[in-house]
């Protein structure tokens, strides 16, 4: 068995997210020793690795419970859960799509300023920034 802190430690999770964590019923399967002290177990480790992980696609902790709870209904809920996944799976793409346009962004930002450093002027890049500004106007950039 294994103390909030080792948890924490194992998981790098803080202490107060797991205590919120419980707080919120994501870590309902977590028992309490005769003292009242957590004890996880090594399934309650790899489960709170899950919840870790669905946090990290960017899935709600509304949505992970609920996610938990299906999981407690067996083979009866794979539908759902496929379901949720294929949800999860789109916003997931968009983010994707989001961050490869930040990406772009910032690498045109390094481009002008490279560019700037060169000639020693930030008057620079015009052709480049008459088109950007031209797809703008037409809105090819949204």
């Amino acid at each position: 068995m294994y103390s909030i802190r080792d948890v924490s430690d194992i998981m790098e999770i803080s202490i107060y997210t797991l205590r919120y964590y419980e707080k919120i019923g994501l870590l309902s399967f977590v028992k309490r020793n005769e003292n009242g002290v957590r004890e996880f177990s090594k399934e309650d480790i790899v489960t709170l690795n899950t919840v870790y992980r669905l946090k990290q696609t960017g899935m709600s902790l509304k949505d992970i419970k609920n996610y938990l709870e299906l999981v407690d209904k067996g083979i009866e809920s794979i539908s759902e859960r496929k379901e949720m996944f294929r949800e999860q799976k789109i916003k997931v793409q968009q983010q994707i799509i989001d961050l490869q346009n930040a990406l772009k962004t910032i690498n045109g930002k390094l481009h002008y300023y490279e560019e700037a450093s060169k000639q020693g002027s930030l008057a620079v890049c015009h052709d480049e920034r008459e088109v950007f500004m031209q797809k703008i106007l037409n809105g090819e950039m949204n």
